[in-house]
């Protein structure tokens, strides 16, 4: 089991790592293609489009082939695309570009997932908390290397053609050790279906959107709000997202062990709680360390909201594991898409500091609805 923990694991890094590449660089793609933030929002609004196009693929996928295959097929994809992505002269061919981005990592989201599922009926134990971290280290080993590659002026293509070379090379560290899990193809269960979720999983997809949907958000505009709002100050504008990544880390790696110890619903209406808090905190006051606090916050809220619905996902009896991964992965990745494009679109009427306040909101939502799903179970 110790083998195919760590091949999933450099799946979720793989995924990590290949976000941020792009996040770092929508700074110098806005800038050569000259858009406003606005404008930058509907070319991000690729990503979403082609994650919700993915979601009937990726049913079909399941039932045709293991979710190893699956991921494989997931990374083969990426290699390709974002080379490719790198090379966007236009706001369409970027948009287009994005748009099988989108594909390539809620393909990937989902098979991914399916694993941590597989493992944790193994195992007999919730581990998903642990994988979701290592995606978060490769969200922050994307974002230090993308920003060494910057400053050492690799052009947009060097660096994706980097990261591509990286995809490939860690292909042989997990191609024997994926589990091999069968296609979903099960009769005694006439419900499965990716499009028909139930009540339940429903519920569960909300709250995953709602904290998928800042951190999105979080992760492609903290780093502008501190460039714009404490512009004087001695910290590096991307502090804000190194605390908040840090503390993302530290959350899943801990999530695993407080959910057992305090019950998964009550950690989720702590999750909403502290997102909101945080970014209260990091909006409100002016000091630039109640801000790094405020980040660090937002951090620990979001953690563990994602990790914890899609184990409960896996483990309802109503549809098959698998599809109900594919499913609400789908939703909270779409969650995670749109986070960028809202806040873009707000940002242009609003600015980027009370747009933000949208976070706010959405974790007292995700707060308010995992009582309400504490209180119905």
């Amino acid at each position: 089991m110790k083998k195919a923990r760590f091949s999933i694991g450099i799946l979720f890094f793989i995924c990590g790592l290949n976000f941020a590449t792009w996040a770092t660089r929508i700074p110098d793609f806005k800038s050569f293609l000259q858009l406003s933030d606005a404008e930058l929002g509907t070319v991000l609004m690729g990503l979403p489009i082609g994650s919700l196009v993915s979601l009937p693929i990726a049913g079909w996928l399941l039932t045709k082939y293991a979710s190893k295959w699956i991921s494989l097929m997931a990374i083969a994809m990426y290699v390709i695309v974002i080379p490719a992505l790198s090379l966007a002269a236009s706001a369409y061919t970027l948009f287009i570009g994005l748009f099988f981005f989108g594909m390539s990592g809620d393909i990937m989201n989902i098979a991914m997932n399916t694993q941590v599922v597989s493992l944790e009926a193994k195992m007999n134990k919730i581990i998903m908390s642990s994988f979701h971290a290592v995606f978060s280290i490769g969200l922050m080993a994307g974002a230090f290397l993308g920003g060494y590659l910057e400053k050492e002026s690799y052009s947009p293509f060097e660096h994706f053609s980097i990261i591509a070379f990286l995809n490939i090379a860690l292909v042989p560290l997990i191609l024997g050790n994926l589990l091999k899990d069968k296609p979903v193809q099960d009769e005694s269960k006439p419900n499965s279906s990716i499009l028909n979720l139930g009540p339940y999983l429903i519920v569960l997809s909300l709250i995953a959107f709602c904290g998928m949907l800042c951190e999105g958000a979080m992760a492609d505009w903290i780093s502008l709000y501190f460039k714009e709002y404490s512009p004087n100050s001695t910290f590096p504008i991307t502090i804000g997202f190194s605390s908040f990544a840090a503390a993302m880390v530290i959350g899943r790696f801990m999530g695993d062990k407080i959910s057992f110890k305090y019950g998964i619903s009550s950690i989720l209406v702590l999750n909403g709680l502290l997102l909101s808090v945080g970014m209260l905190l990091t909006l409100l006051v002016p000091s630039i360390y109640f801000k790094i606090g405020g980040c660090f916050i937002i951090g620990l809220g979001i953690s563990t909201i994602v990790p914890l619905v899609y184990s409960q996902a896996g483990n309802q009896k109503e549809i098959m594991p698998s599809i109900a991964i594919a499913g609400v992965s789908t939703i909270a990745y779409i969650g995670f898409l749109l986070g960028p494009v809202i806040i873009g679109y707000l940002s242009d009427f609003v600015g980027l500091d009370k747009a933000l306040y949208l976070l706010v909101i959405l974790g007292f939502v995700a707060a308010f609805i995992s009582k309400t799903f504490a209180s119905a179970k």
